[in-house]
């Protein structure tokens, strides 16, 4: 992408993310609107005229466009933020419509994993934050689509731990402002990280709703990230989070004013899990992939949910997130009456066992048959 798409896929997440914040957060709660647009966009690509022109304004991007934007994502990871975003199926038991379906290199394209397996997927992107993937894996699961994303970061000074449980902020340890935004006049406490990636905490007046914070936190955080310097309040008196007093001494200055700031923000750790059946997007991307099971096993079960964890400390800050979508077929083949035939094999002599490589779709096409481990087994050598 060039610069200005870049700056597009950009806006287009903040504003998803502001949508997706306000469904999934009606109380305390951890969420990622990046997880989740990340599986809408690669949809998207895919999705027939009428479904893509909805997820394109769910998404705000051009479908194509925003596939290159997850492409651009996984393939120049931000050295602070893991990223994964993969498909399993098993094409033989979708319709022949879904070979057509390519996805970018760096997507994780395989086989559909059985449980086990997709929480150790969830287990490893994540680093040991969240070890269970949010969708249930069965027998009749069909296509699976996953992102992750993690972080662990360390303030580069540690917060100051308080007598009364709280955190305890200065001018050396952390930003702090007032910033007139869309929600009114709200304070602001950033830490400083020793990565590129700025937590930002956002308090506005009580009264506001908090779909409506939501909103004005992206507004700071879009503002805090921008080369620009932000267009910080001028505070002179006592606010709805902050207070203010003053006093004269005599000290080295340049200006006639010199402001001294601190905070105060509480020690957090948080657990959620989303249904995102009826996120922004997600009924229309569900629909769109439920085409791809056959027909003898329609009509198909959607489902998509969302694991997040999330904690903020007075070393720094960790966060991952688990996004899943899953298709599943419903219809059972009508009973009738067969000839059943049971064999039983003995393998209670000394035989031979060879390991075959098979292309499974996710790298090393070459491999397709070639023998990797033969052995040779005697039951009676114990």
């Amino acid at each position: 992408m060039d610069r200005h798409e870049d700056a597009g896929a950009v806006t287009a997440v903040r504003r998803y993310s502001v949508r997706f914040d306000a469904h999934v957060l009606g109380g305390p709660g951890v969420g990622s609107g990046l997880g989740a647009w990340l599986l809408l966009a690669l949809v998207a690509a895919q999705a027939g005229p009428a479904d893509r022109a909805a997820l394109e304004e769910q998404v705000g991007l051009p479908a194509e466009a925003a596939r290159a934007a997850v492409a651009e994502l996984l393939a120049d990871p931000h050295p602070a933020v893991a990223a994964a975003v993969a498909r399993w199926a098993d094409a033989a038991d979708l319709t022949e419509e879904f070979a057509a379906w390519a996805v970018p290199d760096a997507v994780e394209d395989g086989p559909l994993p059985d449980q086990a397996g997709a929480d150790r997927w969830a287990d490893e992107r994540t680093g040991g934050l969240l070890d269970a993937f949010p969708l249930e894996i069965t027998e009749e699961t069909r296509l699976v689509l996953a992102s992750a994303l993690a972080t662990r970061i360390s303030w580069r000074t540690p917060l100051a731990e308080l007598d009364d449980g709280g955190l305890g902020t200065d001018a050396g340890t952390a930003r702090h402002l007032v910033m007139e935004t869309e929600a009114g006049p709200v304070g602001v406490v950033a830490p400083t990280s020793t990565s590129g990636l700025a937590v930002v905490s956002v308090v506005a007046d009580p009264t506001v709703a908090p779909e409506r914070v939501l909103a004005a936190a992206h507004e700071v955080a879009a503002a805090l990230a921008s080369p620009r310097l932000p267009q910080a309040v001028t505070v002179t008196e006592d606010g709805h989070a902050w207070t203010v007093s003053e006093h004269r001494e005599v000290r080295a200055a340049s200006q006639e004013v010199v402001e001294e700031w601190s905070g105060w923000l509480p020690p957090w750790r948080l657990t959620s899990q989303h249904d995102l059946a009826d996120a922004p997007g997600f009924g229309t991307a569900l629909a769109s992939l439920a085409r791809y099971v056959r027909p003898a096993e329609r009509p198909a079960v959607t489902e998509a949910r969302q694991a997040a964890v999330a904690a903020y400390s007075a070393t720094g800050f960790e966060a991952a997130a688990v996004t899943g979508m899953g298709i599943r077929a419903t219809s059972l083949q009508p009973e009738q009456e067969v000839l059943v035939r049971r064999i039983h094999l003995r393998l209670d002599r000394p035989h031979a066992v060879v390991a075959v490589a098979l292309d499974t779709g996710a790298g090393g096409a070459a491999w397709q048959g070639l023998p990797v481990f033969t052995a040779w087994v005697d039951p009676a050598a114990g």
